[in-house]
């Protein structure tokens, strides 16, 4: 009986309403009101802020192939990619409040659904390139390649973007995953840059995008843009078909599952332990069970493993251009503080989901309180934070710091970690906006390290905005760079711990 009520939704659904036409007349109904919900949930603001940033970037960078590379690189590593990000968030969260139960037994189709989040969020993309194209760029290109790129490749990663989450309750573990997808669908991106030259690439979907992008640039041989038009549009109707396939298979037909491997709030919080035991116990379990949030805690150490090798070989591959070797105590401050804005990243995600479960209310009725969970949170992740930036730099070899040096450094560093959990989960309502505010992280500490690349002293501190840079501009001073390294790490505690403590009052605030 059970399965009876499960199955009937979905094969009634498809029936009356499987018709062409009736797909098309759901999708123009529910487009709108997808754009309205990502609006709500500050897509278009969060798109605002970053179009300024980008145009920044472009508009940086002197008029020639220099400006080309940089404008490909961006289209397709942002605009192009955002619904890959963003519907994971759209179908957990709606999933989470029942939204999808209510689409299952309503004449909405799958299709149209799928179809719906797809074209809203290329509608974002596009409106994006637009922008960051004509402000950063200027007006000199082909619009149609560049936008019809666009266009496609942001259909086609949407679609991707449901096969990938479909099986995942929970935005961390999905993310880990969306890290393998990117990667592999990403890898053209190193033609690009002239790190690897490949004809494999083009097996990849992300190289007929790159061509496309090219083509808005400059001439392109009329049969690479028959093989780029032709690999996307195959490659959405393929995507499209395993997208459906996927969400009815994982999301439609384990509705009345709860989907959840983590305990429920009353085991988490009671028992012989007490609160903060209870908490401590039941987070263990869960990394230790989840191989998903195991690699979560190595990624740290996967990453400068990964850049001791990368980093070189980029160097090599760009001798002429740039020589890298004069930049790695930049370098190193970038990876250094990437560790603890992934374990943040993560922390803060849990927080959130926390709050939207339930967990935080019923922790505010114990005597651990709402600030007693905040600190045993935020405790965890400064010393896991530390570890990272910790291990991070020796695992990179590509400078050299003295132990104490390190220590210290990343003693300040893993406060970033704090404050990126605390960026996510103090700034967002839930995980929709979490993935909305989560594109700051990257600029958040990119941003000051170039400034000490590019900028000199005493002018490059006006970065010091940016929490992330006390912390690098200590680790660029440790490898015998100008500066003063103890005063560099006092700033970088005291002004991360205001920036802590406002952040955790509008958490609590938002949270009450």
């Amino acid at each position: 009986m059970v399965v009876v009520v499960r199955e009937r939704p979905v094969a009634t659904r498809e029936r009356p309403v499987g018709t062409r036409e009736a797909t098309v007349v759901s999708v123009r109904a529910m487009v709108p009101w997808d754009v309205r919900l990502q609006y709500r949930y500050g897509f278009y603001a969060v798109y605002a802020v970053l179009t300024v940033l980008f145009v920044g970037v472009l508009r940086s960078i002197p008029a020639g192939s220099a400006r080309d590379t940089a404008l490909q690189l961006l289209v397709f590593s942002d605009p192009s990619f955002l619904g890959f990000y963003f519907v994971a968030a759209l179908v957990l969260f709606e999933k989470g409040q029942g939204v999808v139960g209510a689409l299952v037994t309503s004449p909405l189709s799958t299709r149209a659904y799928l179809w719906s989040k797809a074209l809203s969020l290329t509608l974002l993309a596009l409106v994006a390139t637009t922008v960051v194209t004509a402000l950063g760029y200027g007006t000199g290109v082909r619009w149609v390649p560049l936008l019809g790129g666009v266009a496609l490749t942001s259909v086609l990663f949407v679609f991707v973007g449901f096969v990938a989450v479909a099986r995942f309750d929970s935005i961390n573990a999905y993310f880990m995953t969306a890290l393998a997808y990117m990667t592999v669908l990403g890898a053209p991106v190193l033609g690009l840059l002239g790190v690897v030259e490949t004809r494999l690439f083009y097996l990849l979907p992300a190289q007929p995008s790159l061509v496309l992008f090219e083509a808005a640039l400059a001439p392109v041989p009329a049969v690479e843009l028959s093989y780029a038009v032709g690999y996307l549009v195959v490659a959405i109707g393929v995507a499209a078909v395993a997208a459906r396939r996927s969400f009815e298979r994982h999301v439609v037909a384990g509705l009345d599952q709860s989907g959840s491997d983590r305990p429920p709030v009353g085991s988490r919080l009671g028992g012989e332990y007490g609160p903060v035991l209870s908490l401590a116990v039941a987070d263990l379990k869960n990394w230790v069970r989840d191989p998903l949030l195991v690699y979560i805690g190595l990624a740290p150490v996967l990453l400068g493993a990964a850049g001791r090798y990368i980093v070189p070989y980029a160097n090599d591959a760009l001798a002429g251009r740039l020589d890298l070797g004069a930049y790695y105590p930049e370098v190193v401050a970038g990876f250094a503080l990437f560790g603890p804005s992934i374990i943040g990243f993560a922390v803060g995600f849990l927080i959130l989901e926390d709050r939207e479960q339930g967990t935080f209310t019923a922790v505010r009725l114990t005597p651990l309180t709402g600030r007693g969970y905040l600190a045993y949170r935020l405790g965890v992740t400064v010393v896991v934070s530390f570890v990272a930036a910790l291990v991070i730099v020796p695992l990179l070899g590509l400078v050299t710091v003295p132990l104490p040096a390190l220590v210290a450094v990343s003693a300040v560093a893993a406060l970033y970690g704090a404050v990126t959990a605390l960026f996510l989960s103090g700034l967002a309502a839930n995980t929709i906006e979490g993935i909305a505010v989560s594109k700051f992280l990257g600029f958040l500490v990119m941003v000051p390290v170039a400034v000490i690349a590019v900028v000199p002293a005493p002018v490059q501190h006006l970065a010091g905005v940016f929490p992330a840079y006390w912390a690098a501009l200590g680790l660029v001073t440790a490898t015998g760079q100008p500066g003063s390294l103890p005063v560099s790490l006092a700033v970088g505690v005291g002004y991360q711990a205001v920036v802590l403590a406002l952040l955790g009052r509008r958490f609590l605030a938002r949270s009450g």
